[in-house]
């Protein structure tokens, strides 16, 4: 029976029920945007726990939407973000490990610092928050084979690394070769490119190829990818309100479950908040947050008036 729903769920609402949508946030701090565009950290502050994290709630309480906020263990080190850890469990939001140290080269590292990353990532924050922590999402959406046996021997019990998107892949893979022409280092990680054949909607993985249905793996829910559109906060706010519509309409009409990413820092500004102009490189923060929350409140409000937004620790 167990396996029934579990099938129901990664391959379609039994029935013709209505279909789930389901929406994470990365709060990765502002010292990881440092490292990715080669920058000097010195300036990075907490906004993106301070500020970022509370505009997400209030938007998803606005709109009754649960949500999934996957954290950096390290971060609750710094005064006031384990409050605010607790209050998103009482908010009645979901708590992810998204590692102890948000290490890009996870999947380079030596066996036992790769352990202690996601099994010491996922003990902090589970004490922290008072609450269980089951769902994994890897810094920069790599994984592979060892690290999804690491995944799901440190107790968790879904995984969403996987984001099945060329546009993004390439981009990713220009900066960083643009930025190496430029004798500067980023501490992204591409990737392998095996990511672009997985599966777009949520699948069991294959424990010997994540990125391939399987019936031994890890539930992996992909962040959802329509027609080259990642749904996430960056294109979003690149898109604006109506194209953001369509691809949100698209992906309601493709795809049996809707995964939406945003990270905390899709919702500061670098005019609104007073962050350091160097971050000018991360193009998002130049928009204003009030026309970032608008474009984000409306795709979050027509698939919450058609879809049923769940946490993914709730799915069988």
């Amino acid at each position: 029976m167990a396996d029934r729903r579990r099938g129901a769920a990664l391959g379609g609402p039994p029935g013709g029920g209505r279909r789930t949508a389901s929406v994470g946030v990365d709060v990765d701090s502002l010292r990881h945007y440092y490292r990715i565009h080669g920058l000097d950290e010195g300036s990075a502050t907490n906004a993106a726990w301070a500020v970022g994290v509370p505009r997400f709630v209030e938007l998803f309480g606005e709109l009754g939407i649960p949500a999934t906020f996957y954290c950096i263990a390290e971060d609750l080190d710094v005064p006031g973000n384990g409050a605010r850890l607790r209050s998103l469990v009482v908010a009645g939001h979901e708590i992810g490990n998204h590692t102890w140290h948000h290490r890009y080269d996870l999947t380079r590292l030596d066996p036992d610092t790769r352990w202690a990353e996601i099994a010491e990532g996922r003990s902090i924050l589970e004490a922290a928050a008072g609450a269980p922590v089951v769902g994994f999402r890897s810094p920069g959406y790599n994984t592979d084979a060892a690290l999804q046996v690491d995944v799901a021997a440190s107790g968790h019990e879904y995984d969403t690394s996987v984001f099945p998107c060329v546009p993004y892949y390439l981009a990713k893979a220009g900066v960083m070769g643009a930025m190496r022409l430029r004798g500067r280092r980023s501490e992204s990680v591409l990737g392998t490119p095996r990511v672009l054949a997985a599966p777009r909607d949520p699948y069991v993985a294959d424990a010997r190829q994540p990125h391939r249905r399987g019936s031994t793996g890890l539930r992996q829910y992909p962040v959802s990818v329509v027609a080259g559109v990642p749904l996430i906060g960056t294109a979003f706010t690149a898109l604006g309100r109506a194209g953001s519509r369509a691809a949100v309409a698209l992906a309601h009409a493709a795809r049996h479950h809707v995964t939406v990413e945003f990270h905390a820092v899709d919702l500061l500004g670098l005019t609104d908040d007073g962050l350091d102009p160097a971050l000018s490189v991360q193009p998002d923060l130049k928009a204003s947050v009030a026309r970032k929350r608008r474009i984000y409140r409306t795709i979050l409000g027509w698939l919450a008036a058609r879809r049923r937004f769940v946490r993914l620790d709730t799915l069988p």
